[in-house]
């Protein structure tokens, strides 16, 4: 948001890597650099800080925007907020690496000093920012950016999460401060097993993430299993359009979930800590 200049004390320049500084009004961020690059933060309250991709589209952010607003997953979300505070405390810098549509970031700011949301989607970190705005919080910044090439210093932030977003270890370990935490978050085994169970006719437990630090010393791991049901034809189809089942099922199977409007199945997250060494 505009009114963060804790935040943008920590940033750098996404072109020449210079530190970046606000323009009176903070409707702006220059670098200090020779070419002077400037960065306008749009109307819903987000900056564009990306040199490559664009993420989600506006309909699977929006999908998971109605989803998550539910609070389905909010015990996940609480335990994940606990996490962030015994780890490193109330008056933390949090990153948030691919934050998308802001729904932890946004809960992480309400437990945090500072958080910074960074997501490739322009239509994610605009609902991100829109919803931080309409709540007050002015201690969340969000930016397009890819989880590779985070446009802050080294050694500027106390804890880094990422959830069901690519794991890019040696840019989370870049940014961190010595000693700093990194929550890694993904499927346990019997995530989502119930909607795996109306679509298919064998089913399976979901692997390990294979993208889990190497270098970094695991501090816990931690599950968080409890069961949802899920109502209505519009959550059901928000639910399945956020899973990687969606690209994957077959028009014969979607059918069986279009025949149900209610859902109840297992969610289950596994939350890796990790403590920059």
């Amino acid at each position: 948001m505009g009114e963060n200049t804790a935040v943008k004390k920590i940033l750098r320049c996404p072109v020449c890597g210079e530190d970046m500084y606000a323009s009176e009004g903070n409707k702006s961020l220059f670098c200090y650099g020779q070419k002077r690059h400037c960065f306008d933060f749009s109307a819903d309250g987000y900056i564009n800080l990306s040199r490559q991709g664009t993420g989600d589209s506006k309909q699977a952010v929006n999908a998971r925007k109605l989803f998550l607003s539910k609070d389905y997953y909010l015990p996940a979300a609480e335990k994940i907020c606990e996490t962030v505070r015994r780890y490193v405390g109330e008056d933390a810098v949090v990153l948030d690496a691919g934050c998308g549509e802001g729904y932890y970031t946004n809960k992480l700011a309400k437990n945090c000093a500072d958080v910074l949301g960074f997501d490739l989607s322009k239509f994610g970190v605009s609902a991100a920012a829109k919803a931080a705005k309409r709540e007050g919080m002015t201690n969340a910044f969000y930016a397009t950016a890819s989880v590779f090439e985070l446009p802050v210093k080294d050694s500027s932030v106390d804890c880094v999460v990422n959830i069901f977003a690519p794991c890019a270890e040696q840019e989370y370990m870049r940014v961190l401060k010595p000693g700093g935490v990194l929550l890694v978050v993904g499927a346990g085994k019997d995530h989502l097993m119930g909607l795996k169970r109306v679509l298919y006719e064998s089913t399976y437990e979901n692997k390990e993430r294979a993208d889990l630090p190497v270098a970094a010393e695991l501090c816990e791991k931690i599950n968080e299993s409890f069961e949802i049901t899920v109502c209505g034809r519009e959550e059901l189809d928000a639910l399945f359009s956020m899973t990687p089942y969606y690209w994957r099922t077959s028009e014969s199977d979607k059918e069986k979930l279009l025949a149900i409007d209610i859902l109840t199945t297992e969610t289950e997250f596994e939350i890796y800590v990790y403590r920059k060494v």
